[in-house]
C-alpha cells in the first residue's frame, strides 16, 4: 500500500497489469544520483561545462546500521549534493564496499548514473519497500543516518540503473533546500564546499 492505495493488479482484457507503484502517490524523482571516479575533478568539469554548482560535499558519509540483506555491511563513500539541469544531483565517490554485492552495484563505467531517488512518505515506505522486493527488484543495501532512512534496490535489469528509498523527513528537505537555494544564489565561486554540519 502506497499513501493509502493497495498495491493490487488491475486487470484487463488481455492481461494483468501491476499498478505503477511511483504515479501518482508520489511527486516525482527527488534526485539523480551519479557515481564518479574523483568529485573534485567532477565537479570542476561540470562546472565548466555545464555550469552546475556549487556542490556540497559530505566526506566519509557518517552512515550507520548499514546492512546488506540483514549482513554487516560496508559503505564507505564521499557524496557531494548540487543543481544541474534545474534539479538535485549527487555525485558519489567509493572508498570501501562490503561485501561483494554492494561493490559489484558500483561497479559500472565512471561517470555512470548509479541511482534515481524517490523520497516516500514515513507511512507509506515499509510497504512499497516490500512491493519492490516482491517485484523483483531487490534491496542490496540499507543505511541510517540520524532520521535518515535509505534502501537501494537493484533495478538495473529494468531501467539500467538502481533505485533509492528514502523515508521523507524534514531533514532531507531542509538539506535539498540549502542545496537548490545555493545554486539560486551561486556567483561561480567555490564549485566545491563543505557541507554545513
Amino acid at each position: 500500500m502506497v499513501s493509502g492505495k493497495p498495491l493490487c493488479l488491475n486487470e484487463t482484457k488481455e492481461r494483468i497489469v501491476p499498478v505503477e507503484l511511483f504515479q501518482p502517490s508520489l511527486e516525482g524523482a527527488h534526485h539523480y544520483a551519479y557515481v564518479v571516479e574523483n568529485i573534485e575533478a567532477t565537479v570542476e568539469r561540470l562546472a565548466e561545462q555545464l555550469g552546475a554548482g556549487p556542490f556540497f560535499l559530505v566526506e566519509n558519509v557518517p552512515l550507520e546500521n548499514i546492512t546488506s540483506r540483514g549482513e554487516p555491511a560496508e559503505f564507505v563513500h564521499h557524496s557531494a549534493f548540487g543543481h544541474s539541469g534545474g534539479g538535485p544531483i549527487e555525485l558519489i565517490e567509493t572508498v570501501r564496499l562490503v561485501p561483494e554485492r554492494i561493490e559489484d552495484r558500483f561497479s559500472g563505467a565512471r561517470p555512470g548514473v548509479h541511482h534515481v531517488a524517490w523520497a516516500v512518505p514515513p507511512e507509506s515506505v515499509v510497504d512499497l519497500r516490500r512491493e519492490l522486493e516482491d517485484r523483483g527488484l531487490p534491496e542490496y543495501l540499507s543505511a541510517q543516518l540520524g532520521e535518515l532512512d535509505i534502501t537501494f534496490h537493484d533495478a538495473s535489469a529494468s531501467l539500467g540503473h538502481d533505485i533509492e528509498i528514502h523515508v521523507d523527513s524534514q531533514g532531507l528537505r531542509d538539506f535539498f533546500q540549502m542545496v537548490r537555494e545555493g545554486a539560486e544564489r551561486w556567483d561561480g565561486s567555490e564549485p566545491l564546499r563543505p557541507a554545513a554540519t
